[in-house]
């Protein structure tokens, strides 16, 4: 997901902080990325590559917040069973800059694409991690369990990074945001884990990328249906905004 956030002059110090904490850690984990850098699969890494890339441009705005959410994950989720950290890694550094870029309804600022970017690092890097270690230490090689692992981290995470950013900058109370955050997000992350729990017990995981490509025309149909449910929804969706100024950030679906 890409949340808006508002940067004004009256920003709330709290805002500020959260903001800088999650650019740091994100750019923290970028750099260790680079620092163990690996070659191995760079066929299964473009493609992924531009898969995801198509995928952000697939974008939703969700109603009542200026935040979008796109199909990615569902690549990244993939990605993750065969391509190691550090090009998970940069595929969701390009994936949050395609998203935020792509189609902007205003040129984004410089710290607004950093905590876009560290935001999605900092989930992809979390729900890499957390399957990882918990198929190692069960025993399992099952990509569909690695996949259901790493959605039921990546959703709620994601979620919660993009709604604290926006309840904070906003002056909106955290559970309303996010209460009203979850409940658009939800339907999506779901469609999406399913769609690659299912393509990864089909495919072996070094074929998992053919996989990938069969699933495109699928995330595009359910980008279709959610792009249409956005835009019947009532205008008194639309939370309060506590100032006028716009942060687009974005929560990365």
């Amino acid at each position: 997901m890409r949340p808006a956030m508002n940067e004004t002059p009256t920003m709330p110090r709290n805002a500020k902080a959260y903001i800088a904490l999650v650019i740091a850690s994100g750019m923290a984990l970028l750099l260790l990325a680079a620092g163990s850098w690996s070659s191995t699969n760079m066929r299964q890494f473009v493609i992924y590559l531009g898969l995801v890339a198509l995928a952000s441009a697939l974008k939703v705005r969700i109603p009542g917040m200026e935040t979008t959410i796109s199909p990615n994950f569902v690549f990244l989720l993939l990605a993750m069973i065969t391509l190691p950290f550090s090009q998970v890694a940069v595929i969701s550094f390009a994936a949050a800059l395609v998203q935020s870029l792509w189609f902007a309804a205003k040129r984004p600022r410089l710290v607004q694409l950093a905590f876009n970017a560290a935001a999605l690092v900092l989930t992809s890097a979390l729900a890499y991690v957390f399957a990882h270690l918990v198929l190692t230490g069960s025993g399992s090689q099952s990509p569909v369990v690695l996949v259901i692992l790493a959605g039921s981290i990546y959703l709620p995470f994601n979620s919660a990074l993009v709604s604290i950013v926006v309840g904070l900058v906003e002056g909106q109370p955290l559970k309303l945001v996010c209460a009203h955050c979850y409940e658009w997000v939800f339907p999506y992350f779901m469609v999406g884990i399913a769609f690659a729990g299912l393509v990864s017990g089909v495919y072996t995981p070094s074929a998992i990328w053919k996989g990938a490509l069969v699933l495109l025309p699928a995330m595009v149909l359910t980008y279709a249906y959610f792009l249409n449910r956005a835009h019947r929804a009532l205008p008194a969706m639309m939370l309060p905004s506590a100032s006028e100024e716009e942060y687009p950030a974005e929560v990365h679906s």
